[in-house]
């Protein structure tokens, strides 16, 4: 649930941070990767305006009024999350810097980095051996948060509790993969497969980051 708290994050997050900025157009979706210039707090959000292949060719849609999503990753110490919220182009600024002005939203999503409640997603996944040289599990990763998750795959009955595995993570632009010890095995009746309770054995700068990027693409999807 969004409260004043989520608005104040918003209205005080640092400049140059990672914006993912998507477009939604009557044909397909547009990413894009900007970063703040600064809010204006009940009125507006500033970006970037890039340059690169991707605005180029992304060019015909960026104009005002078009509808897009965006998702801000705040990485503040005590309190990472990430940001999201639909909003529409409020102005293209060229004459005076390359700025793309988003009409400041009116409701906000939230989604914890630290918190322990898992959020639920349904990515493609598998186990793979410790030393990462075998698959043995082929699946989807079901949820994840930055002490564990859990893994659906076939049942197997010869899986030992406590051992350790590879998950392996496949994202739109990279495969991830983190050190994980299975935890415990349930069988789902609806499915006939099995659900794999694990917890991420890494480091907690490895686990942030990897959570960050699961959970940006469950949001992007």
């Amino acid at each position: 649930m969004q409260s004043e708290k989520d608005f104040n994050t918003l209205d005080t997050l640092n400049c140059n941070t990672d914006v993912h900025l998507q477009l939604l157009t009557p044909t397909q979706t547009i990413r894009l990767r900007s970063r703040l210039i600064g809010v204006d707090p009940g009125r507006s959000v500033i970006l970037t305006l890039g340059n690169d292949k991707s605005w180029q060719t992304a060019n015909p849609y960026i104009r005002e009024r078009q509808s897009v999503v965006i998702r801000v990753v705040n990485s503040d110490e005590q309190d990472a999350n990430i940001l999201a919220f639909r909003s529409t182009i409020q102005k293209v600024v060229s004459e005076t810097g390359q700025w793309l002005i988003i009409t400041y939203p009116k409701e906000l999503q939230t989604v914890s980095l630290r918190q322990h409640s898992r959020v639920p997603i349904n990515i493609k996944a598998s186990l793979i051996s410790a030393d990462a040289s075998d698959v043995v599990l082929s699946g989807h990763l079901k949820d994840i948060s930055i002490k564990g998750g859990a893994f659906a795959g076939d049942a197997r009955t010869d899986f030992v509790i406590d051992s350790q595995f590879r998950l392996k993570i496949e994202l739109d632009d990279e495969v991830k993969t983190i050190a994980v010890i299975l935890k415990n095995q349930q069988l789902e009746a609806q499915t006939g497969l099995a659900q794999y309770g694990f917890i991420i054995d890494a480091s907690a700068e490895e686990t942030e980051d990897l959570v960050q990027k699961v959970v940006l693409q469950h949001l992007n999807s």
